[in-house]
């Protein structure tokens, strides 16, 4: 059945392919969860929590499934303005360009950072990528240039539990805040951090100040997101390679902190108490 409101289709349910802003995101470790899910003897628990947090956090991303969207209609066209594919442990987000893309960019970063935190703060680490490119997607099939930049970009260049941006995104941004007086007055300055490696990445702790002004910040959800990094770091200690990513997410988390007057050292992580450093073995 063709759904006519996919904006990849025209009005004769015929694909168009289409230049995108393309997120592709997947749950870090997710093949090691459910295996040692199944070895415990708790699949079914696993199970019933990754689809809990699933359902809930992706209420971000996707428009219709809005506990609001029956009382305030977010459909005004005659198609939906962007496409959200969930499978397995992934997401894929297609939104189509109308101008230079800066409009698209910014509205999925504000999603995909409502989207980031609410997963952490249930336990669910997320790695991705965003691209700009051709893409084609439906219920069938997914097609495009734009899909394989942005899952080639999560599988070799977000290592960590980040979400980057692919070379076509980056370069896109860097004309965006062109626009703006100065750089630091851009939202993208808000939206976006710049890593040691040079890659652009998704400040989504900046949803914890999304209503700053109002009541300032969110420090509940700031601190279930320190206490969700302590909780991996004092769980994969043992584990170097594994470990090495939640001390990443620590030092984001305590950067984050560090930018603004709102937070002092008791909301930021202590990273001493998790330091890796030799002993003597007598």
């Amino acid at each position: 059945m063709t759904n006519k409101r996919n904006p990849y289709l025209d009005h004769n349910g015929n694909p168009l392919l289409r230049r995108s802003v393309v997120a592709f995101i997947d749950i870090l470790g997710y093949t090691d969860w459910v295996v040692h899910a199944e070895a415990s003897g708790a699949p079914r628990d696993f199970l019933v929590s990754l689809r809990d947090a699933l359902l809930d956090s992706v209420k971000s991303v996707d428009e219709e499934l809005r506990e609001d969207s029956k009382i305030f209609p977010v459909k005004f066209a005659e198609t939906d303005r962007y496409r959200v594919h969930t499978f397995t442990d992934s997401i894929l987000i297609g939104f189509p360009i109308q101008d230079d893309a800066e409009m698209e960019l910014g509205s999925l970063f504000w999603k995909l950072g409502f989207f980031q935190l609410a997963m952490v703060n249930r336990g669910f680490f997320l790695r991705g990528a965003i691209s700009i490119g051709d893409l084609f997607m439906d219920e069938t099939i997914i097609f495009g240039g734009g899909l394989i930049e942005a899952y080639q970009g999560e599988r070799k260049l977000a290592r960590d539990p980040r979400i980057i941006l692919t070379d076509s995104a980056a370069t896109a941004v860097k004309t965006h805040l062109t626009y703006y007086s100065s750089a630091e007055r851009s939202p993208q300055a808000r939206d976006l951090f710049v890593d040691a490696d040079g890659q652009y990445f998704l400040n989504y702790l900046d949803t914890v100040l999304v209503a700053e002004v109002e009541q300032g910040p969110f420090y509940e959800d700031l601190e279930k997101h320190k206490k969700s990094i302590e909780t991996r770091l004092d769980q994969f200690r043992s584990q170097p390679s594994v470990w090495s990513k939640y001390a990443w997410v620590g030092n984001y988390h305590n950067f984050f902190c560090d930018q603004h007057s709102y937070f002092s050292d008791q909301h930021k992580v202590d990273l001493s108490k998790f330091h890796m450093s030799p002993t003597r073995i007598a």
